[in-house]
């Protein structure tokens, strides 16, 4: 028999990295990946070894309960990536919510389980640029006063405080691009600098800002590493995922330009002060028109400085190397051929990863609904069981209580999942294979079916209009909610004719024949979506 493989969880299995790690780790892990987004979303494919489990780690309440739910064995390892970060350098909550107290939250879930080893991911751009012929490494403070930044500090803190109830690193990241690019300002530069707009030319200042580069293969590679020597390395220790040195973006424009055109392509350096002018004054107009450039007021203070890392201690410790063909100058190219001959799918990922959703709606909106279940269920049965109703809702208030409560909880439930997943097929699938055969079976009228899910989508959205974490979403919640039930109900109408044109009854199913498919169905999609 083979041995069993290590279990792993994985936040932020959504982000690049997260994704990378999956690709790489799957056939030697069995991984719990928890992510914001399904796995539907994020396009990544179903494997044996992976079990997805959508989650927000800054909602310390339900993570417990999900990842509760979701993990009956025994944890060997975190890896927490997980982190909110944009480009605007102002206080989001975000980093407060996730990159806080998310961390905080999972290492306390952490201790319960026991774990060999704790990896928290941060970043060696929360260091401050040295000075010059001075280089970052493993014992740099983060000292930068830029919001991530700090909140890294106080999360590589949190995992100190911690190393003394399990084992943890910290890796802190170069910039990580892929072979789809996929790291913003990069894929930013590149669009301009290979086109034949006005600006394709211009580099602020000398064009010596420069920071260093990992590829997600190398990242990867480390990150499995420290899992592998986790008996043999130190019980807290820091480490740093990156090249030596840093790549200019001189350096980067020339390499670029000369593989695409064939050909030398002659920069345009404009002064630090002339070049913030022009950041300032597109900014403005971009503001007007809504549509901001990339460039912001504050990073032209990094101007023709370089973030210099030297790693030595980290290639040391874990006998571990970038693999040079992965260098990002050298990997470049292989980066335009994938431009040029999937312009479509490179445009896409990328503009993807430029994208953050600090706090999607619709998360908003399920992660309520889970609260908020027992009450909305039990209103839902009220109003339908109220004498007053007896007319419109006659076979309701007939039917056994306990089979009554079953229903609406499965429906609540894949309206829920539909919510979080933006896939409306869950509930119209559960309503034309499953429920409205059986209410055509048990006597009810189409009308009768239809009105009691317009009457329990609008039971749900007034309560959750009143809730305090939706205040200001009431157009959000009627287009996750009241559109499904529309078109839950022209299903159900849509299902009534076709069966009434039927004359035998002997090919839909009794209610003891599929009740397991509904329990079957109600888990899947709750569970592993």
């Amino acid at each position: 028999m083979k041995p069993a493989l290590p279990n792993i969880i994985v936040t932020g299995a959504s982000g690049i990295v997260g994704k990378s790690f999956l690709d790489a780790a799957k056939e030697n892990f069995k991984i719990f990946a928890i992510a914001r987004r399904s796995q539907m979303e994020v396009h990544i494919n179903g494997h044996r070894n992976i079990k997805w489990i959508q989650a927000d780690i800054g909602n310390q309440k339900n993570l417990n309960k999900i990842l509760d739910i979701n993990i009956k064995e025994k944890i060997d390892y975190v890896l927490h990536l997980a982190g909110y970060y944009d480009f605007e350098n102002t206080n989001n909550v975000e980093y407060i919510r996730t990159n806080i107290n998310g961390t905080r939250y999972i290492l306390e879930y952490s201790k319960k389980l026991k774990i060999k080893r704790f990896i928290f991911a941060s970043s060696v751009a929360a260091s401050k640029f040295p000075g010059k012929n001075e280089v970052i490494n493993e014992k740099s403070p983060l000292n930068d006063d830029k919001p991530y930044s700090k909140s890294k500090k106080i999360g590589e803190k949190l995992v100190k405080d911690f190393s003394q109830y399990f084992p943890c690193s910290v890796v802190r990241f170069a910039a990580v691009f892929t072979d789809w690019c996929e790291y913003g300002p990069l894929y930013i530069f590149l669009k301009t600098w290979l086109s034949k707009k006005w600006n394709s030319r211009i580099l602020a200042g000398k064009g010596e800002f420069a920071i260093p580069y990992i590829h997600s293969t190398c990242l990867c590679q480390i990150l499995i590493t420290i899992f592998m020597k986790s008996e043999k390395i130190p019980n807290f220790d820091v480490y740093i995922a990156s090249t030596n040195g840093s790549t200019s973006h001189k350096e980067l424009f020339e390499f670029s330009t000369r593989y695409f055109f064939g050909r030398r392509i002659k920069s345009l350096f404009i002064p630090k002060s002339i070049a913030t002018t022009g950041v300032v004054v597109r900014d403005i107009l971009g503001n007007i028109i809504g549509i901001r450039p990339f460039e912001r007021y504050w990073m032209m203070k990094y101007t023709d400085k370089a973030l210099n890392i030297e790693s030595s201690y980290t290639r040391k410790e874990l006998d571990w190397k970038p693999i040079p063909r992965f260098g990002i100058l050298r990997r470049l190219l292989y980066i335009i051929e994938t431009m040029k001959n999937n312009p479509d799918m490179f445009r896409s990922k990328n503009t993807t990863a430029l994208l953050k959703t600090p706090k999607r709606d619709n998360y908003m909106i399920y992660e309520v609904m889970v609260e908020l279940n027992r009450e909305i269920t039990t209103s839902i049965k009220e109003f339908l069981l109220d004498k007053n109703r007896k007319e419109n809702f006659s076979h309701y208030q007939s039917s056994e209580t306990e089979k009554l409560e079953w229903d609406i909880s499965v429906f609540y439930q894949l309206l829920t999942a539909s919510v979080r997943n933006h896939d409306r097929f869950l509930l119209l699938n559960y309503f034309k294979d499953i429920l409205v055969p059986i209410r055509f079976r048990e006597g009810f009228e189409s009308h009768e079916v239809s009105n009691a899910i317009l009457e329990s989508g609008r039971i749900i959205i007034s309560i959750l209009v009143k809730n305090p974490d939706l205040k200001g979403m009431e157009q959000v919640i009627h287009d996750n909610i009241a559109m499904t039930i529309q078109l839950a109900v022209d299903e159900v109408e849509n299902v009534f004719e076709q069966l009434a044109e039927k004359p035998s009854i002997e090919h839909i199913p009794h209610r003891a024949d599929v009740e397991q498919k509904l329990q079957d169905l109600a888990t899947f999609y709750i569970t592993e979506k």
